[in-house]
């Protein structure tokens, strides 16, 4: 079956120049459960914009473990703008991911995953505007 994120993650970048491959599919399919799982164990919804975007960071980063990359290091006081524990969650659902392609992410990949999730988990907690 299709996943509907993963189809429209592909529509959106049809016309770049680094279209969703076959083989994209298959890391997606294998991450973004991953990427559900602690969500829905963390209370975490993602709207549709907030899907997207960590759809698109997913890409990014199967194709980094693909080809054994690394991103430069960030500031690590980023860090302190998430929840405590969730490094250590996301950590381990990076390492979940990783340790079949004998690849070990940087803190870097952790920390911009683990950005993800705040976002979306501070954006569920603003308060509707009333009608």
């Amino acid at each position: 079956m299709n996943d509907p994120l993963i189809e429209r993650l592909a529509d959106a970048v049809r016309d770049t120049g680094h279209p969703v491959t076959d083989t994209d599919r298959a890391d997606l399919a294998a991450f973004l459960p991953l990427t559900r799982e602690y969500a829905g164990t963390s209370g975490i919804v993602f709207d549709d914009t907030r899907a997207l975007a960590l759809a698109v960071h997913a890409l990014a980063f199967v194709r980094r473990v693909r080809a054994a990359e690394h991103l430069d290091a960030l500031d690590d006081q980023l860090a302190a703008e998430t929840a405590p524990g969730r490094m250590d969650a996301v950590r381990t659902l990076i390492d979940t991911y990783c340790a079949p392609h004998g690849f070990h992410a940087h803190r870097t990949e952790v920390l911009l995953l683990a950005l993800h999730f705040e976002t979306a988990a501070q954006i569920a907690q603003q308060p509707t505007p009333q009608a």
